[in-house]
């Protein structure tokens, strides 16, 4: 991204409502806790067994759902988000 992108993205996101932002805030934290999993489970993949694996993501989306209350967004439910709530 240059600069003048960087400046439009900006504007735009000083132009958004209250809700309008923290709904734009909700989907970048979401593909970036998506991203942060991507790693963490290929990371996995590498040095742990499947059944180890298996054990700790399930234990982690126990954490996310149960304990923190946040159910699961996948990438795809998340892709191209910030477009259409740019927009609107």
């Amino acid at each position: 991204m240059n600069e003048r992108q960087r400046r439009r993205a900006f504007q735009k996101v000083k132009s958004f409502s209250n809700e309008k932002f923290w709904a734009w805030m909700n989907m970048i934290h979401s593909r970036a806790y998506a991203k942060a999993q991507q790693h963490y489970e290929e990371a996995m993949g590498i040095v742990l067994q499947p059944k180890q694996v298996a054990a700790v993501t399930a234990k982690a989306d126990e954490i996310r759902e149960t304990w923190d209350g946040m159910e699961t967004i996948t990438m795809d439910e998340t892709e191209g988000a910030e477009l259409k709530s740019v927009g609107v």
